[in-house]
This record gives structure tokens, sequence and C-alpha cells, in this order.
């Protein structure tokens, strides 16, 4: 078998040494053959971005030995040689603003230096690099490919001071190019934000926004399709060694790691980080989540939480989901462009959307980090308090689950509770997910709306909360409402709980009633 390309994003070694490369190169060719030249592609991190900047490379620079046998060789594509400036402001120093001038000065010269070309009279980053395409484009006219364009900001962001000094030099790199339209044949930009154009694009207003729309919808990612061309071997060697069936080896691989949508088009894809890991392993865990999640996305979370409760959200116009500001990031949006909630549905006579968690990693994995960053808790903390809620709802405790509740609730600082009966909902719900039961939240009924139900196997309880009301209350609004009679139909025994959070100080308080009703 072909090696799997754990953590590879360089094209020319996937195909000249043995690995698996997933065919993309017929959503390329289609791309650049219509006559754009101009694209803004935001996806996820490690989504497959900095391969496809590299597939995009060796196209441009035109090796065609390295595509034999993939789908754009047998095409008509052309094959012109281009000379090509590739930036990856991943890996461009930027801890400081004069960092990244420095070094994405040093790294122009670097290109310049393999065509044999001396920037040394250039003043400026700007004047290197008006300079450095003026003079590649004597051969042909340039490509210039930009990978992780928003990676300088975003590592700053909770300093807007210094993130707006790292926007002002990478839009100062933009004006330039855009004076140089006569000297470029293409230019592909990525990112994992789409910050507004004027905040980063003003002089380049003219590239062409890609990342909701049908033509890259499978650009990167795997469809089901190309998940069972590519891997089957994998997966069959995954089979054999668990003694299961191909099918449920491809049924677990779904509900984890599948559901990612894109766009208007129905068509979803997998994580390709994910998938590459549970092939090599053969364990399911949480691959991406645990690969890092942003320092920025943490702050904002706690700036923001209350927004957490739109998940998943009601219908939601697209455009929302668009760009944003550098010194005004929602939350929800926020989520989606980063990977951590995806397209549900879309409806396209009001051009909107619903969105949701798309897959168990990242439900189960977001659900946890959000309970550890409030809380200002460990994962083993978590994980026995989790224990202690089972086992409290199976010994019909509730004095132990609410002190334990109280136990985890109270480390939340007083100065971000919110004295709203959906936030306390909303992280208990999140916490309720944690337990590796059957959970539902904000369950329709025929006359309201159920806080949470929990499903065991021998039981349902059903829970009702109310802040700074008595538990009683709560108690009654289950009873008053019959919330209890859809469930009668599972033949278990059914409880129901009305919890009170108690927010008159700041002493945390929870308390309860319960009542069995079958």
């Amino acid at each position: 078998m072909k090696y799997l390309p754990l953590d590879l994003s360089t094209f020319s070694t996937m195909m000249t040494e043995n690995y698996v490369y997933v065919d993309k190169t017929e959503h390329i060719y289609r791309l650049f053959s219509g006559g754009s030249r101009l694209y803004f592609f935001a996806r996820p991190r490690r989504f497959g971005k900095s391969l496809l900047i590299s597939t995009l490379k060796e196209l441009f620079l035109g090796n065609r030995e390295l595509f034999k046998g993939l789908w754009i060789d047998s095409s008509n594509y052309q094959w012109v040689k281009h000379p090509v400036i590739h930036l990856d402001f991943a890996n461009i120093g930027h801890e400081t603003p004069e960092d990244l001038k420095k070094n994405l000065s040093h790294h122009l010269h670097k290109i310049a230096l393999e065509y044999n070309i001396d920037l040394s009279s250039a003043p400026t980053v700007q004047a290197e690099l008006n300079d450095l395409i003026k003079q590649l484009a004597q051969t042909n006219k340039v490509v210039i490919l930009i990978d992780e364009y928003d990676k300088p900001i975003l590592d700053h962001i909770s300093d807007l001071e210094k993130a707006n000094s790292m926007r002002k030099t990478i839009a100062g790199m933009y004006d330039t190019i855009k004076s140089m339209d006569a000297y470029i044949r293409a230019i592909f930009v990525t990112g994992v934000t789409k910050f507004a154009k004027t905040s980063i694009f003003s002089g380049m207003n003219n590239l062409n926004d890609i990342s909701f729309d049908k033509q890259s919808a499978q650009l990167l990612g795997y469809t089901q399709e190309e998940l069972i061309h590519y891997f089957t071997p994998y997966i069959d060697s995954i089979s054999k060694s668990e003694n299961r069936s191909a099918e449920e080896v491809l049924a677990d691989m779904k509900q984890w790691y599948n559901g990612y949508r894109f766009s208007e088009l129905p068509t979803r894809v997998y994580n390709p980080f994910s998938i590459m890991y549970y092939l090599s392993k053969g364990k399911l865990t949480n691959y991406w989540f645990k690969s890092g999640t942003p320092t920025f996305l943490i702050h904002l979370i706690k700036k923001q939480y209350i927004d957490l409760e739109q998940i998943p959200t009601a219908a939601i116009k697209s455009d929302y989901l668009d760009t944003f500001e550098i010194d005004n990031i929602p939350l929800i949006p926020l989520l989606f462009q980063t990977g951590y909630l995806t397209i549900d549905e879309y409806n396209l006579k009001n051009n909107k959307v619903t969105l949701k968690y798309p897959n168990y990693e990242i439900e189960e994995s977001f659900t946890k980090h959000i309970v550890l960053s409030l809380a200002d808790t460990t994962t083993t903390n978590v994980e026995t308090i989790t224990d202690r809620l089972i086992t409290a709802l199976e010994r019909h405790n509730f004095d132990s689950f609410c002190s334990t509740l109280k136990s985890l609730f109270s480390r939340i600082p007083y100065s971000i509770r919110i004295n709203k009966e959906s936030y306390y909902h909303s992280l208990f719900q999140f916490l309720m997910n944690l337990l590796v039961l059957e959970t539902h939240s904000e369950v329709m009924t025929h006359d309201g709306r159920i806080d949470t139900v929990i499903q065991t196997d021998k039981h349902i309880y059903i829970f009702e909360l109310k802040v700074n009301k008595t538990e009683q209350e709560a108690l009654d609004q289950i009873e008053h409402k019959k919330y209890y009679e859809g469930y009668k139909i599972f033949n278990k025994p059914i409880t129901l709980v009305g919890l009170s959070f108690s927010t008159h100080d700041e002493n945390l308080d929870i308390t309860h009633t319960a009542k069995n009703m079958f």
C-alpha cells in the first residue's frame, strides 16, 4: 500500500515518494480554464490548503511529469511555465510587526535569488515585491500564491494594536500587487478567516471569493466516493484487525469525521487530517481537534459565550457568515469559518442557512473544551465530575447530582456569569453531552419546550431549569405541560427533575426537587 501523508503537504514529495494523493486536479483545472485569475479561498486549519497551494505551484511551474496519471495530465491543459511567488505566512516570522516586515523581505530575497534577481536597491518590502514581480514578468506572467494570509493577524488578535499593525503590512503588500495586474497570470490566496476586503484587500477588491461557491465544494476534504476509491485497502485492514465489516468501519468514519458542507450543494466532505490519522492508527478519537485549538478562538468564546446558546442555529442569512472586521468578530461566523460549525440546511429561496456541529469529533471535543475553558479546570477533573454525575443518575441521588454540578459551575468566574436562564441551560447541556448518554436539548412538544431529556438504558430523566426561581416552579412546569407524555412509549421509569440556579450573590447555589412518574 502507498504511504499515508500524515502532516505532509508537499505535492512533489507525495507524487515521487509513493504517497496517496487524492486527485483534485479536475477541480483545479475548471477554476483556471474559464478566464478567472484572481481567487480567495478560506477553509479551516489542516484541511489541505497548503497541499493545494503546493499543487498549484507545480502546475504553474509546468512540471507535468509530477502529474502523470492524474486527471489533468489527460486534459487539454497547456502546461505553460510561469515564474511563481509563493508566500506562506505560517512560516514567515511575525512576533512583532517589525519581524513580519524583516522576514517577509528575507523571503522575497530568497525567491529572487532562485531566479537570479537582485533586490538590494529596493528600500521597502513593497518596493522589493514590485521589483520582483516586474523582473520575473520579463520571462512570463507571474503567479502569486499566498498561504495562511491571516495567521499574523490571528496570532495577535487579543492585542488589537499589534493585530492592526500586522494588517497594515499585509494590506500594503496587496496594494502593491494590484498595481501589477498587467504582469500577473494568477493569484490564489488562502486562509482560515475572511476579514473584510476593506480591512485587508482594499487594494485588491477584484479577488474572486470562492470559499462557499459550488465549484469549490469538493476542492478540499474527501467525498464519500473519494474515501472508498483511494482508501479501501486501509479500511479493509482496519476491518480485518477488528473483525468487523468494512461497512461498519465506514459508518464509524462517517459519524466521527464526515459532515462538512461549504456551499448550497448538499455535498459533504470528510476532514482529511482526521481521516489520515484514523487510517494510520485505527483508533476512533479526536485527531483534528487535539492538533490545536487557536488561542484567539478561546479568547472570543470567553467574551461572547452567550452566543453559544444559538447552536445549532436558527435560520440566518448566509451573508452573516461571510466577512468581519478585526475589531468586531462575531462568534458564530467565526466558529463556522474555523470548522467548528458547518452548514446543516441551505434555503435557496431566502438565502438562509442553519448551522450545526459537523460530526461527533467536533461536538464531543468542542463541548469538553468549552467546559474546561469556562470552568478553568482540567480534563481529569471534568472526567471525574462526569463519572460522578452518571453514578448519581444511576442511583437517583439528586443531592449528589446537584452538589457535583455546583462543584463545576462555581468555578466559573462571577464576572462572566449571566443572570439569564439560557446561559445556565446551555452550559448544563454542554456538560450533559459529556456523560456519554442519550441527551436531547430544547425538545419541542405540543405545549412548550423541554430543557433537557436524558435517557439511560433503564431510565428517562426530564429536566427543567430555572434561574432565581424555585425548583418547585420548574417541576410544576413539567407536570402542567405534561412534557413526559411523549416518553411513555419507551416503557421506562420517568423521573421529573426541577433544578434551580440561585445567582443572587457570588456564591452560586443549585437546588432540586424530583418526582417519579412511572
